[in-house]
């Protein structure tokens, strides 16, 4: 008896699995920036067909047309940026479908510095993918499905948090503590006890950040500058690098991934520690 009672439990426990993803087989999120898409995919892909509105390689400038945004209003959740500048598309979508669960990835979250902190900094991201999660589990009333997300957040929590301890460990055993850069963006780096000169022309004590560069330069304890991708570099920070011999080292800005980046495997993660790695050209050199 106790046998034939196991075996029913599981066949139930199977057919409900297969029904749950039957039901969401035809369901479609779409998502803006790529670290959203790939925080919702981790989160979601097995309850909706995830992917951006941005297409491969797209900077932050595209615009999203009208034909395409009739397409990504009949879709069951969007997900997106508030701070980024991206409410009007949300709000635009909701316009042509009033029952579309929006979700601002980044609701409560502060912009003090760049955009692109907002996923290169590790902890920030967090309470990014945390805003997710939260919406996600609140817009579904399956308990099943509300128990799914909670567990691949842990498990994204967990990836995530190694890279903080990555920037850490970095900052604290490195054979230098201070890196150059041409945007103030790499500010957050400060966090992980790693000096950051920044060059960038909005900086308020610009003069004195060429000083600093100079004498480093000078005593080798900078050989590297480090830009993000689409940055175009002044006048001032070409003569610099020219002048010096510098080498540029340009850093994924992760908006979108290329047709290649997503054909070799690429992600979030693993974007993330080669970012890491060129960090350590600078702190590691010996």
């Amino acid at each position: 008896m106790k046998k034939k009672l196991i075996v029913l439990i599981t066949a139930i426990l199977i057919l409900c699995s297969c029904t749950i993803k039957d039901d969401f087989s035809d369901k479609y999120v779409y998502t803006t920036i790529y670290p959203i898409e790939y925080a919702t995919t981790m989160l979601y892909s097995e309850y909706g067909n995830v992917s951006s509105v941005y297409p491969n390689g797209a900077d932050s400038k595209f615009e999203v047309s009208e034909k395409k945004k009739n397409t990504y209003a009949d879709s069951e959740i969007f997900v997106y940026s508030g701070i980024a500048g991206e409410a009007p598309l949300a709000r635009d979508l909701l316009n042509k479908n009033n029952k579309i669960k929006l979700i601002d990835a980044t609701k409560g979250m502060q912009n003090n510095s760049k955009l692109t902190s907002v996923w290169l900094d590790p902890s920030n991201y967090l309470m990014l993918c945390s805003n997710i999660k939260s919406s996600l589990i609140d817009y579904n009333d399956n308990v099943y499905i509300k128990d799914e997300i909670e567990n691949k957040y842990k498990q994204l929590n967990e990836k995530i948090s190694e890279l903080d301890v990555q920037l850490y460990d970095i900052g604290k055993s490195g054979n230098y503590n201070t890196i150059l850069t041409t945007n103030n963006v790499f500010n957050y780096l400060t966090k992980y006890n790693i000096e950051v000169i920044s060059l960038d022309p909005n900086n308020t004590a610009i003069d004195k950040a060429y000083a600093d560069a100079k004498k480093l330069i000078g005593e080798k304890k900078i050989q590297y500058v480090y830009y993000m991708q689409g940055d175009e570099l002044n006048s001032a920070q070409e003569k610099l690098i020219k002048d010096y011999s510098l080498v540029k080292v340009e850093i994924n800005d992760m908006f979108s991934l290329t047709d290649e980046e997503r054909e070799n495997g690429q992600n979030y993660i693993t974007i993330m520690n080669e970012i890491i790695e060129n960090y350590k050209k600078e702190l590691y050199k010996k």
